[in-house]
């Protein structure tokens, strides 16, 4: 399948994208941003995951026809962290964005110390909110959905009111680690926790990411 490079221009004013002196004063993050760990790494092992047996029934009842990627269908937090794609960072005052070249998957990080509204309505993605500690973005995501899957293996998500993801990143030199930590007692008796790291692409580019149902993902 041929796939064409897309040029993606975004009108802004400079005062709209450009950082203020109290964001720069944290991390930079920005810029486009490769894997550098293969697909799967920092996932614990099977025989590491604590299931309740509520979690254990829908995990024996996964089978590889149900992963919503082999239906075009994105992943969701933090599975989609872990793919093996790019990811453009772009930092505002006012909200961090996260752009995916995997399924074009876009998140937006608020900043402005907003709390996550009631009513909105659970996505793969969620909503997120998020703070610095220090030169760390801490990210918190509720209202996710239970279409979610942890991982390919199928390892569950209830998206029940009391679940949410707490992700860290941090900075070293050209490396940026993540750590994302999923808290659901419906399905697991401790947190599931996986990590994973990208490497800083200064000629890095996001292209046009296709997807055919009839053959799954086909990257």
């Amino acid at each position: 399948m041929g796939i064409g490079k897309v040029v993606l221009a975004v009108a802004v004013t400079a005062g709209a994208i450009h950082l203020s002196d109290v964001a720069r004063a944290q991390a930079d993050f920005e810029g486009i941003w490769i894997p550098d760990h293969p697909p799967g790494l920092g996932q614990p092992p099977l025989s590491e995951v604590k299931l309740t047996p509520a979690g254990r029934a829908e995990f024996e009842r996964f089978g590889p026809e149900n992963d919503p990627s082999f239906r075009c269908i994105m992943p969701g937090v933090p599975r989609g962290l872990a793919d093996p794609y790019p990811i453009e960072i772009v930092q505002q005052d006012h909200q961090i964005l996260m752009l995916h070249e995997y399924y074009h998957q876009v998140r937006r990080v608020f900043m402005d110390g907003r709390e996550a509204p009631d009513h909105w309505v659970p996505s793969l993605i969620g909503y997120s909110t998020g703070h610095w500690e220090g030169e760390t973005l801490v990210v918190r995501t509720t209202h996710m959905s239970p279409d979610n899957y942890m991982s390919i293996s199928g390892l569950p998500f209830s998206g029940d009111d009391d679940t949410y993801v707490i992700e860290h990143y941090t900075r070293s030199g050209d490396v940026l680690t993540f750590t994302a930590e999923v808290l659901d007692p419906t399905n697991y008796e401790q947190p599931y926790v996986t990590t994973g790291r990208w490497k800083l692409a200064p000629n890095g580019e996001i292209w046009e990411y296709a997807c055919d149902p009839d053959f799954g993902d086909v990257g």
